[in-house]
């Protein structure tokens, strides 16, 4: 009982271990960095893919596809690009859905509490 006490406290007295972070998500196909995109919004498109689509396609137009889509959601996201209806409601930023303006967005989106 004694030995199994100090067994206990010695580990309340440890310092926890840090939690892993979970692996990395498997590569997409056709998902690369822009020359002149933030490593922020590569990393929200790629969330973007990973929410709305679930694992990377094996067919290699899907694939295409869905990387065009994720480029077609930022790009309204974030400067307010319209797109033809079909590949904005595919890409989940069509009608129903503030856009940016195009000046100070980054503030706007702070403003509203966009995400």
């Amino acid at each position: 009982a004694v030995a199994s006490a100090a067994v206990a406290a010695a580990a309340a007295a440890a310092p926890a271990a840090a939690p892993r972070s979970p692996p990395p998500p498997p590569p997409r196909p056709f998902l690369t960095r822009q020359p002149s995109e933030t490593a922020r919004a590569f990393a929200e498109r790629a969330a973007y893919l990973r929410e709305r689509f679930g694992p990377p396609p094996a067919d290699e137009l899907a694939a295409m596809r869905q990387a065009a889509l994720s480029m077609v959601w930022q790009n309204s996201r974030q400067l307010g690009c319209r797109y033809p209806a079909g590949a904005e409601e595919r890409a989940g930023c069509g009608a129903g859905r503030p856009l940016a303006t195009g000046a100070a967005i980054e503030g706007e989106m702070r403003a509203r509490g966009a995400r």
